[in-house]
């Protein structure tokens, strides 16, 4: 695993054979994101959006990540109706 030492300015070198295999020439820019804890280093393409694509692993279909946020939002819904409902009582 290669080791790189962070400068007074924050810089650090990113090994060659990263840069290589990753594509990352002088002006290439890089975008950092924190996943569990950890800092990414993702080099941005014309297009981010296209070099971001494939970062996020996602087990579920767009349908049942819906279906979960709808049933989250009705159980928040009844939730407030029932919190509501006895202030109005008392």
């Amino acid at each position: 695993m290669p080791i790189a030492t962070v400068s007074a300015k924050g810089a650090v070198v990113i090994p060659a054979e990263f840069r290589e295999k990753h594509g990352i020439r002088p002006g290439t820019k890089v975008s950092f994101i924190e996943v569990n804890g950890r800092i990414q280093i993702i080099p941005l393409s014309e297009d981010p959006i296209k070099a971001l694509r494939g970062s996020l692993r996602i087990d579920k279909s767009v349908h049942e990540i819906l279906r979960e946020g709808r049933e989250k939002d009705r159980r928040h819904e009844e939730f407030l109706e029932k919190m509501f409902s006895r202030e109005k009582k008392q």
